[in-house]
């Protein structure tokens, strides 16, 4: 990552903010139910830029990583996944779970489309999105650690 970013632990006073970011992104910050273990902010020149949420949902690890367009293909999403990454791990799962919305950037980094629906947890689905299959076609992927 560029030396003019620094990733930290997100303060509660910068979640609006991230999740502003994350809207920017079309990422959804519906959180019903889910229990966020830890969020991490980019920042650069007192910008925030980007941020990361590693959460709990229905047995699964996830995670959302978000950065703002200007600061893209600067190794910023990558340094956040590795970061969540290293994080889950060290939570003790065995695998990560993730919508993604942009598949073949996270097949990069071992993830694996799910085929079959059934071994999904429901709220992973989409199931009831008004947005499902007509302006958003997310893939459930799953990476074992």
């Amino acid at each position: 990552m560029n030396d003019m970013f620094k990733i930290r632990k997100a303060e509660p006073d910068e979640y609006t903010e991230i999740e502003k970011i994350f809207e920017a992104q079309g990422l959804e910050n519906t959180k019903n139910g889910v229990e966020i273990f830890k969020g991490y902010s980019v920042e650069t020149l007192n910008k925030l830029i980007g941020g990361a949420e590693i959460m709990f949902q229905d047995g699964e690890y996830t995670f959302s990583v978000a950065v703002d367009d200007d600061y893209k293909s600067q190794g910023i999403g990558k340094s956040l996944f590795q970061l969540v990454k290293k994080e889950i791990r060290g939570l003790g799962a065995k695998r990560i779970m993730i919508q993604a919305k942009v598949p073949a950037y996270w097949s990069k980094f071992g993830f694996a489309e799910v085929i079959n629906l059934d071994d999904v947890p429901k709220k992973f689905r989409c199931d009831g999105c008004s947005k499902y299959e007509k302006d958003c076609f997310p893939k459930i992927m799953i990476l074992d650690l």
